[in-house]
């Protein structure tokens, strides 16, 4: 064997090293197995309705006075009356809560001196009371009757908010592989595995807030439907 020839035939195995070592397109003569190349990203999200089964009322008292003290009596005892009513109605004591007190002076204005001039004081404090949504209206009179002259609003929630989650998840893992499946159909390519999962984000039951009226008697409460969603970016394996 020549020289030249000899020289003709380690050029082609060089060549045929160099090109077996890397990953070709499918279905090349020369392609090798590196699944780690093919992946694919995509993220998916998912949401969850439900109908909420707890209400969060919110509600205070408050009393004016010239006398600082007798305007937080006054509004301590109002208080303590609605708390025993709602204790009387069967809601348990952790679930009434304090969120806030205050007592702060009154000022007008007078006009034509430029002052301000103190005319008293007022107390308040406001609560928040777990309930559940069929008891909320009856409750909302109870406060009312009792002397709340203060209703701030109703917010809702959902007692299996841990679920949800879950159920989220599960959701936007569904959305992510559709997607997945979908970017490769048409093609030889179907998918494999996951490489990795992310969870962006999993949201809580955020409450619904509506603003309320002043209670009257058999209130209607609708809490209507409350959600949780999630996101997740995953990375799928094809072959």
């Amino acid at each position: 064997m020549n020289k030249k020839l000899i020289a003709l035939v380690v050029m082609i195995g060089l060549l045929t090293l160099a090109f077996g070592a890397r990953v070709l397109p499918k279905g090349a003569a020369l392609a090798t197995d590196d699944t780690n190349n093919h992946t694919i990203s995509v993220s998916g999200v998912g949401s969850i309705s439900i109908a909420p089964d707890i209400a969060y009322l919110n509600f205070g008292v408050f009393a004016e006075n010239k006398d600082p003290q007798a305007a937080m009596d006054a509004m301590s005892k109002s208080a303590n009356t609605i708390v025993n009513a709602l204790i009387k109605a069967g809601i348990k004591k952790e679930d009434i809560k304090t969120t806030n007190l205050s007592l702060y002076p009154i000022y007008s204005w007078e006009k034509d001196t430029g002052k301000q001039v103190l005319e008293g004081y007022r107390a308040s404090e406001s609560f928040n009371v777990k309930t559940s949504i069929d008891n909320a209206g009856k409750i909302l009179s109870l406060v009312n009757a009792s002397g709340a002259n203060e209703i701030s609003g109703i917010s809702f929630d959902a007692s299996n908010k841990n679920e949800l989650k879950l159920q989220a998840i599960e959701a936007a893992m569904k959305d992510a592989r559709a997607k997945a499946d979908a970017a490769l159909k048409g093609t030889n390519y179907k998918v494999t595995g996951i490489k990795t999962i992310a969870v962006e984000s999993s949201s809580p039951v955020f409450p619904i807030y509506k603003g309320m009226d002043v209670a009257a008697e058999n209130v209607p409460i609708e809490g209507g439907t409350i959600s949780v969603d999630a996101s997740v970016s995953v990375i799928f394996t094809f072959d």
